[in-house]
């Protein structure tokens, strides 16, 4: 399974059951049902945070993200958010204002909890 990696846990959204996240588009690993393992980088060891699946994906530019979303996605408004990834993304595409995102909504896949039974 595949591991996405989160540098800030921004809104501490790994923690919450459905969170978003914005990355550089790459159609071979941002679509629909992924699976993935979630890890927090943000300290001084990875620590995981649970299974996940992309349950929905959309290819966006960077004029196109409206408020919502990125205050959803980083807790800033628009133009915060805008800069942090521009700060994020400078040096691995030629320019992000033309680059094309992927906005990915991920939900946290539950455990589902064995039941002891008794044969009677």
């Amino acid at each position: 399974m595949s591991t996405l990696n989160f540098d800030r846990n921004y809104n501490r959204k790994l923690d919450c059951d459905f969170f978003s996240t914005i990355r550089i588009w790459n159609p071979a690993i941002h679509y629909e049902g992924r699976e993935v393992n979630i890890y927090d980088k943000s300290g001084s060891t990875p620590r995981f945070k649970g299974r996940g699946c992309y349950v929905q994906v959309s290819e966006i530019k960077l004029h196109q993200l409206k408020p919502a979303a990125a205050m959803l996605d980083t807790g800033c408004p628009l133009q915060e958010t805008k800069t942090i990834l521009r700060t994020i993304y400078r040096d691995k595409v030629p320019d992000v204002e033309t680059a094309s995102f992927a906005y990915i909504i991920i939900q946290k896949i539950k455990k589902v909890p064995k039941q002891n039974t008794l044969d009677l």
